[in-house]
């Protein structure tokens, strides 16, 4: 999930009263909602070993048993070198390990629902699992966690003109997302001005209310995830027959969650040759849309099997669950344009592609070196 909702979960569950169990509980479980997310610094890097350290290394299950040490072990000499300043008891170290633990799982786990997914073996195996039921920057979650935090966290000026500033920029990127869903608009900016009429009235505000609501706003959240999951559940099933009825051997399939509404899901169909796009309707009844186009999967072309072994994109490799190429002529050589069917479908430089290019001398010395290894 995108680091709003993260935050959003860490702030949630420390305002139930998790946050004052010991010093510096609060922080421990917002560094740990985020912490995992430390990988992404590998971009700064190089982009394509980010891929290739994405969601793996820092978020699979060895990880989330040495993170948690990580943190507590920094905040415990955080203390120890602050002790001077601060009038609170030490930290207790059982409690804060154990909420940078609950902080760091619940990280993974909501990284896993979407279509970007996890490696839950890293280092140890690779193999990507995908939920596919949330998508990666819900609204819904923004609200329920992020309207019960703002009840309690907005007493100052300067925190309620940094929650006017946060609404301000999420309801751009909602309607920009959303062009056509009039209900959805509505109801997005209907329960925005409940939350300015409750906190006008200052309910929530009080520390009792406040936990009750956190508390709350996260079973829902948790009740609301749960349900998207079996409506993913229950959409990949029904494509699944679809496909069948249709006499489509599909060897892979994704039925991801799109922005906003539950109840239409993106589908990419993987067959023995190519790519099908299509949308599935759940309501009133199921109903699946396939697109005309087919797109082409990785073929045996001596271009295309260089460019995948390059080594400037063994990450996007790794990392593209659907890959498929385009290649440029140029008089030059070639151009390959990497992508991944779940977000791309034409050569772009954007999220979602890489690019390699290849002299024909280079590929003709692949092509050369296959052979040699076919003959030995």
């Amino acid at each position: 999930m995108d680091p709003i909702c993260h935050t959003l979960v860490g702030a949630a569950l420390a305002q139930t009263g998790l946050g004052r169990r010991t010093t510096f509980g609060t922080a421990a479980l917002l560094i740990g909602v985020n912490l995992p997310d430390v990988d992404g610094l590998a971009m700064f890097i190089d982009s394509d070993m980010a891929l290739l350290l994405r969601r793996g290394w820092t978020h699979g299950i060895p990880a989330l048993l040495i993170l948690p040490i990580l943190s507590n072990g920094l905040l415990m000499m955080w203390y120890r070198l602050q002790a001077g300043y601060y009038n609170r008891p030490p930290p207790r170290p059982i409690v804060l390990l154990s909420l940078s633990f609950l902080a760091v799982v619940t990280h993974s786990s909501l990284d896993w629902l979407n279509n970007y997914g996890v490696r839950w073996l890293m280092p140890i195996n690779g193999q990507w699992s995908y939920g596919d039921s949330v998508f990666i920057a819900d609204p819904w979650l923004w609200l329920m966690l992020g309207g019960v935090v703002f009840l309690f966290h907005s007493h100052s000026l300067g925190s309620k003109l940094g929650w006017a500033v946060i609404t301000i920029l999420l309801s751009q990127m909602f309607l920009r997302v959303v062009t056509d869903l009039v209900f959805a608009k509505l109801l997005w900016f209907a329960i925005i001005i409940l939350f300015l009429l409750l906190r006008r009235n200052t309910f929530g505000s009080e520390v009792v209310a406040a936990r009750r609501l956190a508390l709350v706003a996260l079973v829902v959240a948790f009740s609301y995830t749960v349900c998207m999951i079996s409506i993913g559940r229950y959409a990949r099933s029904e494509v699944v027959s679809a496909l069948s009825e249709k006499g489509i051997r599909a060897q892979k399939i994704m039925v991801a969650a799109l922005p906003v509404t539950p109840f239409h899901r993106n589908v990419v169909v993987a067959t023995n040759r190519h790519y099908l796009y299509g949308t599935a309707q759940l309501l009133p009844k199921f109903h699946l849309t396939l697109e005309p186009r087919k797109i082409e999967r990785l073929n045996n072309s001596p271009v295309i099997l260089a460019a995948t072994a390059s080594p400037s994109v063994k990450g996007f490799m790794n990392w593209a669950r659907f890959p498929f190429a385009e290649v440029e002529d140029t008089d030059n050589g070639y151009t390959v344009y990497l992508l991944d069917a779940r977000y791309q479908r034409a050569p772009t430089s954007g999220f979602g592609s890489a690019s390699v290019f290849l002299t024909r001398t280079e590929v003709q010395a692949f092509e050369s070196g296959q052979r040699s290894d076919q003959t030995q």
